[in-house]
């Protein structure tokens, strides 16, 4: 099987497209995010606009033992937003809510949607991330494509001044991102160290 440019040209096509098609669902679901907290649309659009994304395919395949693995570990996304696919049925994304885990499960041509640990800053805690972990399944493999869709004010992290008084402290994008990738290797989370007590 040869992978030559064809192939790569064709996917790079469709990712382009995928992409821009994501970019699109974030500013909707922006303005819906906005009206909600009662902040100007462009306001809270404005920190997505133009800022960096990252997609990752994952692949889980069955395990027949899976009390002895775990998919993905828990964990909080760090970013603004994910908009995760599910390209089949196989259930195994879970999140956790007062300490008890609930499964999702996929439904056709339906995106979950994470808050991620940016948009709980942004919102000043309006909006929280969610704590969630991926189990494998005993029969059938598991794929999603994840987009990561990364926010920002002027290079700053920090709450929306139209919230009301920060309860996070200010932080510049690239020490947040280096900060976040270094408590996610501790098994801690950054964004609790930015809370303003």
């Amino acid at each position: 099987m040869s992978f030559g440019l064809p192939i790569r040209q064709h996917l790079g096509d469709a990712l382009d497209k995928y992409s821009m098609e994501m970019s699109n669902l974030t500013s909707r679901l922006t303005v819906f995010m906005a009206s909600d907290l009662g902040v100007e649309q462009e306001t809270l659009m404005g920190t997505f606009q133009g800022k960096t994304q990252s997609v990752a395919f994952h692949y889980y395949p069955p395990c027949h033992h899976p009390d002895k693995v775990i998919g993905i570990t828990p964990h909080h996304d760090g970013l603004g937003l994910t908009l995760l696919l599910h390209v089949d049925d196989t259930p195994g994304l879970q999140v956790r809510k007062n300490g008890r885990w609930y499964p999702l499960n996929p439904l056709p041509g339906a995106f979950v949607i994470n808050v991620g640990d940016i948009l709980q800053i942004l919102t000043n805690g309006t909006y929280k991330s969610a704590e969630h972990r991926v189990l494998p399944d005993v029969e059938k493999g598991r794929a999603t494509v994840v987009m990561f869709q990364n926010a920002c004010v002027a290079g700053i992290v920090k709450p929306l001044p139209e919230l009301g008084e920060a309860t996070y402290k200010a932080i510049d994008h690239v020490e947040y991102v280096k900060g976040n990738f270094r408590a996610l290797a501790e098994g801690t989370r950054f964004v609790d160290g930015l809370k303003i007590m």
